[in-house]
């Protein structure tokens, strides 16, 4: 249930992270384990395998569960105060891997679904996005 077990399952099953359990990758179950708490695992353990999975492979990122792009899927999570700050971790943590999933359609247009953090964070993001696409626009000649 820690970093330390999937590195160390991850040594000896290096493809497993690209096999589905049930219609979802193993870094769709980390991402869920931030709103699952349990005594030995905590929703920051998630936010370090998601992380951890990530940088084992650049096409997890593409990873889909049931046609939701991971950040997506880690929006509609039914989030509450306890969770949240690691919510918005594991946010940061995939617009860092794959800043163009903001503009996903799928993303803005169910926005107001999302948890108000969630809605903060991705209005934040893509405001950031925009302002450096458009600076880019105007800086080229």
């Amino acid at each position: 249930n820690t970093v330390a077990t999937v590195e160390y399952l991850y040594t000896l099953y290096p493809d497993a992270i690209n096999h589905t359990t049930g219609g979802g990758y193993p870094i769709h179950t980390a991402i869920f384990g931030v709103i699952k708490k349990t005594e030995s695992f905590s929703p920051s353990d998630s936010v370090d395998i998601v992380k951890f999975l990530l940088e084992c492979d650049p096409t997890v990122k593409l990873q889909k569960f049931q046609g939701k792009s991971l950040l997506d899927f880690a929006c509609h999570l039914d989030f509450n105060d306890s969770d949240i700050e690691a919510g918005i971790e594991v946010l940061q943590v995939f617009y860092d891997f794959y800043p163009e999933a903001i503009e996903d359609n799928t993303i803005t247009s169910t926005i107001e679904s999302y948890h108000e953090q969630v809605q903060t964070f991705i209005n934040i993001q893509l405001f950031c996005a925009r302002k450096a696409k458009n600076r880019h626009v105007m800086t080229t000649p």
